[in-house]
Formats: structure tokens, sequence, C-alpha cells
């Protein structure tokens, strides 16, 4: 018989653990080398259900190595008989039916269940991360003003698994970092007055989030391409940033005490859709500006 060794931060995981599935799988692993799911169940002679829900314990405790979990069999397909015994007899699947109902505002389809079920046993995805995924998936169908569906709930968890979230903190972690990215996507799009963002405009706002420019430097990069272009060019706005996060500036302050202040630029505004001459109103409003800042002037000079 092989001999394994156990590691101090495994045994204590398992010394916990409440699952003897779980820890069987796990030796099994430990013998073997791998988890292959027919060798793996015959061995310990666990079923479908059982080896799935073992093994999606091992990987939340990440026990096992990350892998890519696109299996090559086809999904299991469950009867009415078996979604039911499962349900009843599996409160956390129960209570993730009963979570993806409420976010979906009606009563769960055999299909739909049948579509949670295999993200839970067949891709081992733990209930836990499922409910987080599912709540970002409504989360996003009420932003976009479109209905859920667990079409989409089906292709973000392929997304998230190809992706190693398979723990409720890393998907906690990606959650965070979408949030953020999504913050600072509305306030760059905001400041450069842009109202319809395309998919490269998205990948480039949010590159510049992932690298925690300010954004008072992206203020200034706009600014930059508006007195060369006349206008706001994201492509070249991304190689100025680019620039700076090479040199490790990351903020205004950074920029100007290492290449020094520039003569203050023109704030970016966007051309005109008709005419470029300044309306009545704009005039007026400059000139009263104008005079105020004159009469500041002369009070200080007094």
């Amino acid at each position: 018989m092989k001999e394994v060794t156990i590691l101090p931060r495994a045994l204590s995981l398992l010394l916990k653990e409440t699952n003897g599935d779980a820890i069987r799988l796990y030796l099994y692993y430990l013998s073997k080398g791998e988890t292959e799911a027919e060798g793996a169940m015959h061995s310990l002679n666990l079923t479908r259900e059982g080896y799935a829900a073992a093994y999606a314990e091992l990987m939340s405790l990440e026990l096992l190595p990350k892998e890519k979990r696109v299996l090559d069999e086809a999904p299991a397909s469950y009867t009415r008989e078996e979604i039911a015994r499962i349900t009843r007899e599996d409160p956390e699947f129960h209570e993730l039916v009963l979570f993806s109902e409420r976010r979906l505002g009606h009563m769960a389809s055999v299909s739909e269940v049948q579509t949670l079920l295999n993200i839970y046993h067949w891709q081992g995805l733990p209930c836990s991360v499922i409910m987080l995924l599912v709540g970002y998936c409504a989360d996003q169908a009420v932003k976009q003003n479109r209905r859920l569906t667990m079409g989409s709930i089906r292709s973000t968890a392929n997304k998230w698994i190809n992706q190693n979230i398979d723990t409720p903190d890393k998907a906690d972690q990606y959650l965070r970092v979408l949030e953020n990215q999504s913050h600072y996507l509305e306030q760059v799009t905001r400041m450069l007055h842009i109202t319809a963002v395309t998919p490269s405009v998205d990948a480039y706002i949010r590159e510049w989030a992932d690298k925690k420019m300010d954004i008072a430097l992206v203020e200034r990069a706009a600014d930059i391409s508006a007195m060369r272009f006349g206008s706001i060019n994201i492509r070249y706005m991304n190689g100025i940033l680019r620039g700076w996060f090479e040199k490790g500036y990351f903020t205004l302050e950074a920029v100007e005490a290492n290449e020094g202040k520039r003569d203050p630029a023109p704030a970016f505004r966007p051309k005109r859709e008709q005419s470029a001459a300044p309306s009545q109103g704009e005039t007026d409003a400059i000139r009263k500006a104008r005079e105020f800042y004159e009469k500041k002037q002369r009070e200080q000079q007094k």
C-alpha cells in the first residue's frame, strides 16, 4: 500500500470536517494522485451525488489542485423523482433553489432546477458560491433592464469555473473587484461625457481601474487628448496612462512632481453636435464670470 503524507494545514481542516465522504475522497486523491470521478466512485462506493458533494467540499477547502472544471462527459440528467429526493435530502441545495426562485421571480421549473443541480453536482460549485453567482446575475439583469434567466446563470457559472472562482472567498473578492470597476467606469464616463460605452472603451476603463489610476490623472489625459485632437481619443489616452503606469505614476501629484507642472489645460468639453458658436446664454455667463474675476483681481491689488 502506498504511503501518503498529510500536510499540517490539510490535517487541521480534515479534523474539523463532518463529511466523511470528503475525507475518504481526499485520502483517495493522496494515494492515486487524481480524483477521476468513475474510479473514485467505484473504489469508495459513492453515488454520483455523494462524489459531487465530497468533491465540492474539498474544492471549497482548497485541498484539491485548481483546475478548469470543463468535463468531457455530458451533464447528468435527473428524473423528477431524483430532483425531489436531492432537494429534500440536501438542505443547502434546497435553500439554493428557494433563493434562486426569489431572484427569478417565479417557481423554478424542472429544467431550471436541473441546471442548478448540474452546476452544483456535475460542475462542482458549492451552493454558497452559486447563491453569490445568482445574486450577481440578478443585479446585472436589473441594471440592464432585462429579465433574469437560467441561461445567464449557466453561462456565468461556466465563466466562473474557468476562472477558478470556486470558493465563497474567491467569489466575494471577484464581486468586489467588479463593483469597484463599475463605480470607476461610472465616474470616468460621466466625467468624459460618454453616453454609449462600447466594449473596447469598457475594457480600457476597467484596465485603468485595475491599475488604480487616479480619476484626476484620467482627466489630465483627457485634456491632453482634447488639446491634440479636439476631442477625446480613448486609445491615445490609454497610451498616455500606460506610460505613466510603467513609470509608477498613479496620481496627478506624482506626474507633476516628476514631470513638472504643465500650463493649465482647458477642461475637456465634448464637441457640439451642431454649432460650435456659444449661445447667447453662455456668452452672458462667460462675460459675468470674467467681470467677477476681474473685480476680485482689483480688490486683491488694493
